[in-house]
């Protein structure tokens, strides 16, 4: 008899960690924000600028941007007015700012689409871009980190010293990463 209630107790602790578990990720996917960007390439010219933003809709809802703003940091401001406690502000800068548009966009349901804003000449490099976002569904700021800059209009000649190819990721990454090791030791 004690065996039977050994075996009990343990599928009825494997059946309330899994309980706890789909609570949890289903808590966290609804917690996350509706949109984020995964990707952002920017043409670069001399007299203008195509920032292009791969942008993907988590929710099975279309979600609906009414302005975009983007921004190289946020900063950060302490006050303290007469007689009154201080106060703590983050602030988003016109003078940090790559560009600002209150053109509509439309992303359907568990989507992806891209979208094409035009600015002024971008200057420096970006490591990372903060994105102001109102949407249907509130007021976001997102971070992206995956930056491509490409110089349109400028040609770039290279040599090439060598070139592998495999017919298995797992070869060419430990390829890779050897070659990355050699040449750290250089």
């Amino acid at each position: 008899m004690t065996q039977y209630k050994n075996i009990i107790d343990i599928l009825s602790s494997m059946a309330s960690f899994i309980a706890i578990i789909g609570v949890m990720v289903s808590w966290y996917k609804s917690a996350q924000k509706p949109l984020k960007i995964d990707r952002v390439v920017i043409h670069k010219k001399e007299t203008e600028n195509t920032f292009i933003l791969v942008v993907k809709n988590r929710k099975n809802y279309p979600v609906e941007i009414k302005s975009i703003s983007c921004y190289r940091k946020p900063k950060y401001q302490i006050q303290k007015k007469n007689n009154q406690k201080p106060e703590y502000m983050k602030l988003l800068s016109l003078s940090d700012s790559y560009f600002s548009s209150s053109e509509h966009f439309e992303i359907g349901a568990n989507g992806h689409t891209d979208i094409r804003v035009k600015c002024g000449p971008f200057s420096g490099q970006a490591n990372r871009l903060l994105f102001s976002i109102y949407t249907s569904h509130g007021y976001h700021e997102i971070w992206c980190k995956d930056i491509l800059e490409v110089d349109i209009g400028k040609t770039e000649v290279y040599g090439l010293e060598y070139q592998h190819e495999y017919q298995s990721k797992y070869r060419a990454k430990i390829q890779y990463y050897w070659l990355r090791l050699l040449e750290s030791l250089k």
